[in-house]
């Protein structure tokens, strides 16, 4: 009987402790942001802010780069990536849902980006472009986008395209970024590989220093939606959850100066898994499985 008594004990500790990892003072995390750009550039956006929090929190963070979109989906649903910053499509793709998942990660702020907690997403096109002068002389012709995993490189553009007639995915011919990353959808551009590209509000300005930008104008701009979840897997403590979450509504002003986050991002707002709902609409209008 004590032995049936010892084994029903044990087996609810460890079934309580399913997806749950205990960190102490010093101890190491993973960090990663939905690579949308390259790895160097990556690392030092991210160099300032992590610094900060380490300083904050006494812990370590570890940055890790996920090779694409989905790998860093994947990660996230798994636990092998602690804490996160991911596009709101990426992340109602990685939170716990109903029937589907019953572990993945929890949003604990939204990025706050000119002065706003939305973002949208953009169709580019050289200025000197004489084959498209509106938004309907798209139709047929060649566009690279980030990834169809994207959502200010792609799934906001294929919504609004949706509302003006056209679905890009059937009525132009669609090139994905090599590695997801934005800069060379705009480089595609630039350099006439394609006629109109997909890309995120913000972007641009980051290849500034690289290209004459002037040669780059807007063709369109998408409804705004809310801006990219910082989020922890639901398996982390919430001492640390907590500890992590509080400097990182706290980062200094000039903190967020160094780091240069795409879409100048200011500061980072309380915010729940709720805040993006209406990102699981779109999914649901433009038919991606979350």
């Amino acid at each position: 009987m004590r032995r049936i008594v010892f084994t029903w004990l044990f087996l609810i500790l460890v079934t309580g402790m399913v997806g749950s990892r205990v960190y102490a003072g010093g101890d190491e995390v993973t960090f990663a942001m939905l690579p949308q750009m390259s790895n160097v550039a990556l690392f030092k956006a991210w160099k300032p802010i992590l610094e900060y929090l380490e300083k904050e929190t006494g812990l370590k963070f570890k940055q890790v780069f996920p090779k694409n979109f989905a790998e860093h989906i994947k990660m996230c649903k798994e636990g092998k990536i602690d804490f996160a910053y991911s596009n709101p499509l990426a992340y109602i793709q990685m939170s716990p849902k109903e029937g589907v998942r019953t572990h993945g990660h929890k949003a604990m702020a939204i990025a706050v980006q000119r002065g706003g907690t939305s973002f949208y997403g953009e169709f580019i096109i050289r200025v000197d472009n004489d084959e498209i002068k509106k938004f309907e002389d798209i139709k047929g012709k060649k566009g690279w986008i980030v990834g169809y995993k994207s959502a200010g490189g792609f799934l906001f553009q294929q919504a609004y395209a949706l509302d003006h007639g056209i679905d890009l995915t059937k009525d132009c011919t669609l090139v994905e970024s090599p590695g997801n990353k934005q800069e060379k959808v705009i480089m595609a551009v630039y350099n006439r590989e394609a006629d109109f590209g997909c890309v995120r509000d913000g972007m641009r300005a980051k290849l500034a220093k690289r290209i004459d930008i002037n040669q780059i104008k807007v063709l369109a701009e998408t409804p705004r939606y809310p801006s990219w979840a910082f989020s922890a897997y639901d398996g982390v403590a919430s001492e640390i959850v907590r500890k992590v979450k509080n400097a990182l509504l706290h980062i200094p002003p000039e903190i967020f100066e160094k780091a240069k986050l795409p879409g100048k991002v200011s500061a980072f707002k309380d915010a729940d898994d709720s805040a993006f709902d209406p990102v699981r609409e779109l999914a649901d209008k433009v038919g991606v499985l979350y």
